[in-house]
């Protein structure tokens, strides 16, 4: 499959979203609005990206939802004359009622999103049932459809936009690991050991293409939170330090043949986690430019800076 929906903000809106317990007390279907900012710079070699962004999260008991704009601007001119600006839309809708469960998913990465055509987007809509739910353990099964341009042409040579795609997430949480596996036609994995310990492993793990081993985008951290989980001003600050392969894209210019752009990199990196702010910064390494699926750039060394501000109503 050329291109792939993947459930990029889940793992992340997750954390986010779990502002509403860790702050206080919230009443029992209480809707919850978490307004966002960040900002991402990224300083390589022979490469720099500027990246602001904004969003909102909405949250209840039953209903999720989260929407976030990103643009991303490169100092230098990516190679083949790619643009140098780009538009990332990140949106999910994760609902349940009973042990029903609805995801909306909607996703683009380019110069000219969604104008720029079906290739510039991808959506999907997806329906699970908990099949299982045993004390500390939950397994929902599902499908539903996509759409985009996924590289297969009908007869008469236009793309196939719609195709079926399956649901499979396992979540499990005991006081000595939380943990949970996402499958929309991608995997995502995500843990944490000693979730209620001020003392945290961490780590997420996806992996949206088989092309080489920087496919798999991780990031594992080892974090201390200042304090216990059932303090009562709750479990607000900490401190982590971690190590991680990320990467920009996999953005899609509207005009010529629709081949993306990504940027990839290591990090040894540091976080201090105020949960209304969060800053992340460290040392960068083996960035490279990645561009129609094979063609490489070594982009060298250099830092990355992380500024994450969110507030709850």
């Amino acid at each position: 499959m050329k291109k792939q929906i993947t459930s990029l903000l889940i793992i992340l809106t997750m954390s986010t979203a779990a502002f509403a317990e860790d702050s206080g007390e919230r009443k029992t279907d209480e809707t919850n609005f978490i307004p966002l900012v960040k900002y991402d710079y990224l300083s390589l070699d022979s490469q720099e990206i500027q990246s602001p962004g904004a969003g909102l999260v909405i949250k209840n008991d039953d209903v999720m939802f989260v929407g976030l704009y990103t643009r991303h601007s490169f100092t230098e001119t990516p190679s083949d004359n790619y643009p140098d600006v780009y538009h990332s839309i990140d949106t999910l809708l994760d609902g349940k009622k009973n042990r029903h469960r609805y995801i909306g998913i909607f996703k683009s990465e380019s110069d000219k999103p969604v104008a720029g055509g079906l290739n510039t987007f991808q959506a999907a809509a997806v329906y699970g049932y908990e099949v299982v739910h045993d004390g500390n353990f939950s397994l929902v099964l599902g499908g539903g459809l996509a759409a985009s341009d996924f590289g297969i042409d009908r007869p008469n040579g236009e793309p196939w936009p719609v195709i079926p795609v399956p649901l499979i997430r396992m979540l499990y949480s005991s006081d000595l690991v939380d943990s949970k596996f996402e499958f929309l036609t991608s995997p995502n994995f995500s843990f944490t050991l000693g979730p209620k310990s001020q003392i945290r492993f961490t780590g997420d793990f996806r992996m949206d293409q088989l092309r080489d081993k920087r496919d798999i985008i991780f990031e594992c951290s080892l974090g201390y939170r200042f304090l216990p989980a059932d303090h009562e001003m709750g479990d607000f600050a900490g401190v982590a330090l971690g190590f991680k392969n990320d990467n920009y894209g996999a953005f899609v210019p509207a005009e010529g043949d629709d081949e993306a752009l990504e940027i990839h990199y290591y990090s040894v990196f540091g976080v201090i986690d105020l949960t209304i702010l969060k800053i992340s910064a460290g040392y960068a390494f083996g960035g490279r430019e990645l561009y129609r699926d094979d063609k490489k750039n070594d982009l060298g060394d250099g830092y990355f800076v992380s500024v994450q501000g969110l507030y709850q109503f």
